[in-house]
């Protein structure tokens, strides 16, 4: 028969966080000894009973009211019985690293290049409900310490890594390149996901720290050979603009100049109406322009004087109001509108015959 102990306490370290007690045969005089920081949870029969905090108790049927059902028979004022006792750690361990162990593929939301990547980081977890913690987790076990922390939590760990960073580059357009000086925002959300998953175990993140998000060498190129080449693009459009500031014209201007310049370059009348147009100077709004003058080059048809109908070019009188149609005449080397009199082009001095 087992000897009858008077003092029960534990005697592991901080590295353990749950430990059972060799001793398991008390009687209604021993001592129960909990240091600070820890618990004590009684076990009979698979049913937890009583939870100790902190300090010496004495196991009797008057300060543990619960022992009565305990004890059957008195020797002499000492009633045995057999118990198991757990003791649960609840300080805080604020040192526990974790790491990706394959990466993670993602889209970067800025350049649309599949990439992969991974991290790591460190953490920290306490026992919040030491009865939970034992019924759930530890179970049968004799000693429970951190390393078997990190191999229960780390499915459930991983897996909050991942879609709080999957949420955080779809949702907010986050480029891995521009990440880094996201780390604090995506830790607390991996934090409170992870308390949510854990409460129902008795754990608890005390905290939770993303030290890095590294895509591999061979995305980190590509990413920023996209970068490089978006801020080329920015770059030349921006100067496009300034130099289009300056000269005192917009980038819809420029592409009315773009459809006169190519209308200039058909031969006919129209070519010669277009000539006139960019001829006028920039004083001269560019919109209304470019559209009369595209629409009679590409309807060749003109605007009459009188009535302002529309009517062939060529015409040399109004088929709606008979007004007489001054032929206009135009330099072919600048443009200038000439009298049908010249003979030279007064603004370049160019033959422009009878």
């Amino acid at each position: 028969m087992n000897k009858i102990l008077e003092i029960i306490k534990n005697e592991t370290d901080n590295s353990v966080l749950v430990s059972r007690s060799d001793i398991e045969n008390f009687n209604n005089c021993s001592q129960l000894i909990v240091n600070e920081s820890q618990e004590a949870i009684f076990y009979k029969d698979g049913q937890a009973l009583d939870l100790f905090s902190s300090g010496r108790h004495e196991l009797n049927s008057d300060n543990v009211p619960i022992f009565k059902r305990l004890f059957a028979n008195l020797f002499g004022g000492k009633t045995p019985f057999t118990c198991q006792v757990y003791f649960i750690n609840k300080v805080s361990v604020l040192d526990l690293l974790w790491g990706t162990d394959s990466p993670i593929t993602l889209e970067d939301p800025k350049y649309h290049i599949i990439i992969n990547v991974r991290s790591f980081g460190q953490t920290g977890i306490r026992v919040s409900d030491s009865r939970k913690f034992v019924v759930k987790v530890v179970g049968t076990m004799k000693e429970f310490n951190m390393d078997n922390v990190k191999r229960s939590i780390k499915g459930m760990l991983l897996i909050a890594v991942k879609e709080v960073l999957a949420s955080a580059i779809d949702e907010k357009g986050i480029s891995i390149l521009q990440i880094s000086s996201h780390l604090s925002e995506l830790s607390s959300l991996v934090e409170e996901k992870l308390n949510a998953n854990l409460d129902k175990y008795g754990l608890e993140v005390e905290s939770f720290v993303i030290s890095a998000i590294n895509p591999s060498e061979n995305d980190l190129e590509k990413l920023t050979e996209a970068k490089n080449k978006a801020l080329e693009m920015t770059t030349l459009a921006e100067a496009r603009a300034r130099s289009r500031q300056v000269e005192g014209y917009t980038y819809q201007e420029q592409r009315q100049f773009d459809v006169l310049e190519n209308a200039a370059k058909n031969n006919g009348v129209g070519g010669s109406m277009i000539g006139a147009g960019m001829g006028l100077g920039m004083g001269v709004s560019l919109g209304g322009i470019s559209k009369d003058i595209a629409e009679q080059s590409m309807n060749n048809t003109t605007i009459c004087p009188s009535c302002h109908k529309k009517i062939n070019i060529g015409s040399k009188f109004c088929s709606f109001c008979g007004s007489k149609i001054e032929t206009s005449r135009f330099c072919p080397e600048c443009g200038t509108k000439i009298s049908s009199s010249s003979k030279f082009c007064p603004n370049c001095g160019t033959k422009v015959g009878e």
